[in-house]
């Protein structure tokens, strides 16, 4: 009989189910990371890991939807924050604080190869739809903050801010990528707010 979890252990290991898939996302990727893996490093039964998630595609998917979440609140976050005088400057610093958070947390390596075709393979039509479709309304929102409503220059500055994440990919070939970044970023944000 399976174990019977409270609410607060049920988020806790969905918390770290997240973590867990977040570390081996950044070492392994998707193909490579096991649920034999997740499951030890977050120290419960195989069988504990089918009660919160019918696989690991699934883990992974919830991964990017909680970090874009949170990544969303934090960025809203910083825009109220935001210093009006020194627009570009201030602009330039958030956009790369979040793709370096990106960077970071592993988040990037959905972009490699086929990373992101392994997590939609499994989850049901419906559940990819629901992404998509709340993705274009983030984007919608946050370039409403700078008067875009435009769906195509929505669709090019998502484009264009998607492009700096491949050089995530290469981070070993890029001296100083951070800086490098930064003026990429400087030069969206100079188009953005023109």
């Amino acid at each position: 009989m399976p174990k019977i979890y409270s609410n607060q252990e049920r988020d806790n290991i969905r918390r770290d189910l997240r973590k867990a898939a977040e570390q081996c996302l950044a070492r392994y990727g998707v193909r490579k990371t096991t649920v034999d893996e997740l499951v030890r490093m977050v120290n419960i039964p195989k069988g504990t890991f089918y009660l919160f998630y019918p696989s690991k595609e699934h883990l992974f998917l919830d991964v990017l939807k909680c970090f874009e979440e949170e990544e969303e609140e934090r960025y809203f976050g910083m825009l109220q924050e935001l210093d009006e005088n020194h627009i570009v400057t201030s602009l330039t610093s958030i956009f790369l604080s979040v793709i370096m958070n990106i960077y970071k947390r592993g988040i990037y390596r959905f972009l490699e190869d086929d990373q992101m075709e392994i997590v939609t393979r499994k989850v049901p039509s419906d559940e990819r739809e629901l992404y998509s479709v709340g993705k274009m309304e983030r984007l919608s929102e946050l370039f409403s903050v700078f008067s875009i409503d435009d769906k195509e220059d929505i669709e090019n500055f998502d484009s264009a801010f998607r492009s700096l994440f491949y050089v995530l990919l290469h981070d070993d070939e890029i001296p100083d990528m951070e800086k490098a970044l930064g003026t990429l970023v400087r030069g969206l944000v100079l188009q953005l707010v023109e």
